[in-house]
């Protein structure tokens, strides 16, 4: 990859101007830590020619220390703007001029890329030790004294050695896997992948890859931001459209290499999503993430891939997924992942069951926040007695409670047949129930919800046909018998109707769609 800095920007004009302002800000800041250092190594240097030389170089010292400092900012200050030209021409002649951008790193030019998995196990390291090392000396040097003197509280402090052993245990798993199955590349079949168009090509493993349960091959558009503060850079990532497929563990995986593995690829990319981008602090970013679970260390393999609208592209995939016979059948899938999703026939037509807390995991991960968030609002009340603090640190509460409460609770049922879908809400005692004519209905769609990490959890929605027929009759009443439509607010998703939210598996709820529009016959 190039060495140059990607973090340029937008556009040349608005990097132009942040390093007018960065370069002035750091020279401000820098001018008075120059300042008292080189005051400070005076004051030292007279010392010792008065003969003082003890105290004299102690303090030439300390402020040779400042003027460094200051001095460093000064010219990372002055340079900035050269450096910026330089990068920027850099990535001019790499890139084309911009037209280009995939250019700009060597692993995406030459269509072969490594798995970044090793950079994950590294920041789980560093986290490894951070929490261990710092629970580990606390639980020795500080806990013995606070739990004999009755503070009890402070056993919390055995969360940060646990907190570490944990990630000590996931950097163990991914040293053994990668020993296990080597290192992995991916192998595009075309570069940059087009918008449009498709992402193909093939993950190749150094060592052999026997399947002994499905390989889940996902592929995301995320929106990446970074918010640097004094604590160190903070990278939040978003969701924004996501694909995966299953390989049946019976798959007739190609050798690749003297003694890997081939692992085919093939998603279609709509175009109506954003480009990959490599400058600015807000970027897009397209990933490709291989899973399988094995008896030992998983398979996991984590790829950047290149994905960019590209002039005479085709506007759809016309090619057919090559993979298409290769992926698991949807009932073995729900199988496999033990989808607590029920789909009967029943007296009144198709019923399609969602239970309450079925999704496990996310519903205890919501529990933490429900707990932190809760304990400020009581310190804000009790302790500091600050009425802002509790309102703000409440509503956040009020929030969380709701999500959790839902995940916890809330059952769905859907019946449909050939003229009517109902759908029954239900938490514990309470139930709200609708119905929908079918005639009414358009379609079923499927679109991200609720995101945990860089993993997608589904809703199911109710598309309805447009009423635009309502004005029409209301006019003509009023025409006729003068009587006024009755005035209606509406506050709704205009997207549709929620029929169920949290489905784990993109698959299943595509196949939760299909399923239904069946059921109405269609």
């Amino acid at each position: 990859m190039a060495d140059f800095n990607y973090q340029l920007g937008n556009s040349g004009k608005n990097t132009r101007a942040a390093t007018w302002v960065g370069g002035i800000a750091a020279f401000l800041f820098g001018t008075p830590f120059a300042a008292a250092g080189l005051f400070v190594i005076w004051q030292g240097i007279k010392k010792i020619s008065r003969g003082d030389s003890g105290q004299g170089v102690g303090i030439l010292l300390f402020g040779s220390v400042f003027a460094a400092i200051g001095l460093g900012i000064l010219y990372a200050a002055i340079t900035a703007g050269r450096r910026q030209r330089r990068a920027e021409a850099q990535w001019n002649a790499k890139t084309e001029g911009g037209t280009k951008n995939w250019l700009a790193r060597d692993d995406w030019a030459a269509g072969k890329i490594k798995s970044s998995a090793a950079a994950q196990t590294r920041i789980l390291f560093i986290f490894a030790l951070a929490f261990g090392g710092f629970g580990t000396a606390m639980s020795f040097f500080v806990l013995p004294q606070e739990v004999h003197g009755g503070n009890y509280k402070a056993l919390a402090i055995f969360l940060f050695p646990a907190i570490g052993l944990a990630c000590g245990i996931a950097v163990l798993r991914s040293v053994l896997s990668r020993r296990r199955f080597g290192e992995c590349w991916l192998e595009l079949a075309q570069v940059p992948a087009p918008l449009g168009g498709a992402l193909g090509g093939l993950i190749q493993t150094a060592r052999p890859l026997h399947l002994e349960q499905g390989l889940h091959l996902k592929l995301s558009c995320l929106r990446r931001n970074v918010q640097r503060s004094g604590d160190g850079d903070n990278v939040s990532e978003t969701v924004l459209w996501q694909n995966e497929k299953v390989l049946r563990p019976d798959a007739p995986l190609a050798p690749a290499g003297p003694a890997g593995t081939g692992i085919p690829v093939h998603f279609d990319i709509p175009a109506g999503q954003p480009e990959a981008t490599l400058r600015g602090k807000s970027t897009i970013v397209w990933r490709l993430e291989a899973k399988a679970k094995m008896a030992g260390p998983d398979f996991h393999a984590v790829f950047e891939v290149p994905v960019f609208q590209v002039a005479g592209a085709p506007v759809a995939a016309e090619e057919p997924d090559p993979t298409a016979a290769l992926q698991m059948p949807v009932d073995e899938l729900r199988r496999e992942e033990n989808s607590r999703i029920a789909v009967t026939d029943g007296p009144g037509g198709r019923e399609f069951y969602f239970p309450a807390a079925r999704n496990i995991g996310v519903a205890l991960s919501l529990l933490v926040p429900l707990l932190v968030f809760g304990g400020f609002t009581v310190a804000a009340r009790r302790v500091f007695a600050d009425l802002f603090f509790e309102i703000v640190f409440g509503l956040v509460t009020l929030v969380v409670f709701i999500g959790c409460f839902n995940l916890w609770l809330k059952s769905s049922r859907v019946t449909i047949n050939a003229s009517r879908l109902t759908r029954v809400n239900r938490w514990l005692l309470f139930a709200r129930t609708r119905s929908f004519n079918a005639e009414d209905i358009d379609r079923f769609d499927t679109m991200i919800g609720m995101t945990s990490g860089n993993r997608a959890y589904y809703n199911l929605k109710l598309v309805l046909r447009p009423s635009g027929s309502d004005f029409a009759a209301g006019k003509n009443r009023y025409a006729s018998t003068g009587e006024r439509p009755a005035l209606k607010f509406k506050i709704g998703d205009r997207r549709g109707v929620t029929l169920a939210s949290n489905i784990a598996s993109q698959p299943e709820a595509d196949w939760l769609a299909r399923e239904m529009t069946r059921a109405l016959g269609r």
